[in-house]
């Protein structure tokens, strides 16, 4: 792949999604590594273990600024417009996270 590829066909995805922004800033990979990290912070991960999981320095504090996007969550939900296994992705991704819970407690 030369550069730009991968944000150049996520950015054609999300506009056939109708969203080709979210909280005002156009969609591209970078939004992969930051969607993750604030998902760890969701689930209490420590810094020090989201710095190890996005390869950012030793006492960095990148995970908790740059990478931190909480903000607008819930708000507008652009993954409820895509369709995945045949229903919305969100409804698969959380009876995902139920089975992964309840198969911890067994």
């Amino acid at each position: 792949m030369r550069p730009g590829s991968l944000d150049e066909q996520l950015r054609e995805l999300a506009e056939r999604t109708g969203v080709p922004c979210i909280d005002g800033k156009k969609t591209t990979s970078h939004g992969w590594r930051t969607g993750a990290n604030t998902d760890l912070i969701a689930a209490s991960v420590p810094l020090t273990e989201r710095n190890k999981a996005g390869r950012w320095a030793e006492g960095s504090h990148t995970g908790d600024t740059v990478y931190d996007r909480r903000h607008g969550a819930g708000a507008h939900d652009p993954v409820a417009q895509v369709p995945l296994y045949g229903g919305p992705a969100h409804a698969v991704a959380a009876q995902a996270r139920a089975d992964a819970t309840a198969d911890q407690k067994e």
